[in-house]
């Protein structure tokens, strides 16, 4: 039988184990809400990941951290911002600051809904900073204009690719 974690009731959705857990830990057992899988995530990062809202509010209910961070340099918002999840995106800056989250990740939270073309997030990010648009950028250098850039061109040579020549394996001459 698997062991019950905070991480393993996330990736199965389950709220009332996780609440169990959050409440047991919080009466001083010591069952480590903060033990990371193998990439670096948290249970509130997997939640965020997958886009486990209820899952990710219990976690921060119960205190999660919300400054963690994976391998991969990617927090709580960059990883709800992957999953196009608005409502999370919401509940994590009811916690802390789209300024702060965004320093403290690799790829900004901007970039990745541009990247993942969640034009919703895109506007919200927008709205709540205006004049970072311009300056927003990865620790590539990337900005937003770049990012959009990269997609219309990967776009088209997506189009381009799919009208390849038969080859002698996909021949229906053959």
């Amino acid at each position: 039988m698997a062991e019950i974690n905070a991480l393993s009731c996330v990736g199965q959705d389950d709220v009332v184990s996780l609440r169990i857990l959050c409440t047991m830990d919080r009466d001083g057992r010591q069952l480590k809400l903060e033990e990371v899988d193998l990439y670096g995530n948290t249970a509130l990062l997997k939640a965020c990941y997958l886009a486990r809202f209820e899952c990710a509010r219990t976690l921060l209910e119960f205190g999660a951290n919300v400054f963690a961070m994976n391998y991969f340099g990617q927090n709580a918002l960059t990883l709800a911002t992957h999953a196009g999840h608005l409502p999370l995106v919401k509940e994590l800056l009811r916690r802390r600051s789209y300024k702060d989250f965004n320093l403290s990740s690799m790829i900004p939270a901007l970039c990745v809904a541009t990247l993942q073309k969640h034009s919703a997030l895109v506007a919200y990010f927008t709205q709540l900073d205006p004049r970072s648009v311009q300056e927003t950028q990865t620790v590539h250098g990337l900005g937003v204009a770049e990012l959009r850039g990269i997609i219309k061109a990967a776009g088209r040579l997506n189009k381009h690719n799919a009208r390849s020549p038969p080859t002698f394996i996909n021949n229906r001459l053959r």
